[in-house]
């Protein structure tokens, strides 16, 4: 493989932020899909006023375990390419309300796929004012994390 990027005139720091950046968009695709896939069906069930089915609850709780990984490896990768690129976290003021929004929104996660976890072992449905709010709150700091992260790298 040195020969090849020796002869590509590629060097071993440009390979190594090549891969965490795609591992890190691969991230934030995971992670946005599980939260309108799971919020979509989510918001079915809740104007119909039903239950999910056993199937259908799986899929969602492996939905929510998908997210929780997808930002446990957003979180991997962009320290280490914040560490690589910037030397630290000492970006600007917009990468710090980024920063914020993103620890609260990985708690967040934590807290719902704990709760799910939770209702599914003592086999009721979860709380359904728990889970609307949380996924409107989810959404706002999706938001804010994007709208943030645009700002913070123009």
């Amino acid at each position: 493989m040195k020969l090849w990027l020796k002869y590509l005139g590629v060097n071993k720091l440009v390979v190594t932020l090549i891969i965490i950046k795609f591992l890190h968009f691969l991230a934030i695709v995971f992670a946005g899909g599980v939260l309108v896939g799971g919020g979509v069906i989510q918001s079915v069930y809740t104007k119909a006023n039903e239950v999910p089915n056993s199937h259908v609850a799986k899929i969602l709780k492996l939905l929510g375990y998908i997210g929780l990984i997808s930002l446990i490896i957003l979180w991997i990768t962009g320290i280490l390419l914040s560490n690589i690129i910037y030397d630290g976290f000492s970006i600007n003021s917009a990468f710090t309300i980024k920063i914020i929004a993103a620890v609260l929104l990985l708690g967040l996660s934590i807290l719902v796929n704990l709760h799910v976890y939770n209702a599914s072992k003592k086999q009721i449905p979860p709380n359904k004012t728990f889970m609307k709010i949380a996924t409107m709150s989810g959404r706002g700091l999706l938001v804010i994390v994007l709208i943030v992260a645009a700002i913070a790298f123009n």
